[in-house]
């Protein structure tokens, strides 16, 4: 089974999948999801009101479709598709790397 990523309203952000899972992010942008599958996604949600997803690790293990709004309102995240199983996922504000 797939894990599929997207942010949801303005402050949410949701893994369905492999996990189900919903982290608040009221406030603190951008986000760190790191999955077990050793991919880290940076998530933030824009000024222009669209969830923008960036992978940071593991780039050839997930997949990103970027939208755009088409002025009506209807595309507001890109959703990021991981399709190996994933075990376990965390979320924070920080991230470093060597």
């Amino acid at each position: 089974m797939a894990t599929t990523i997207y942010g949801a309203s303005d402050d949410l952000i949701e893994v369905d999948g492999d996990i189900t899972e919903e982290f608040d992010a009221i406030e603190q942008h951008p986000c760190y999801l790191g999955f077990s599958t050793g991919v880290v996604l940076r998530i933030e949600y824009g000024t222009d009101g669209i969830w923008h997803i960036r992978p940071e690790a593991g780039k050839d293990k997930v997949h990103i479709e970027f939208e755009t709004s088409d002025g009506e309102g209807d595309s507001y995240s890109d959703r990021a598709t991981i399709t190996e199983p994933v075990e376990w996922v965390v979320c924070g504000h920080e991230w470093g790397k060597r």
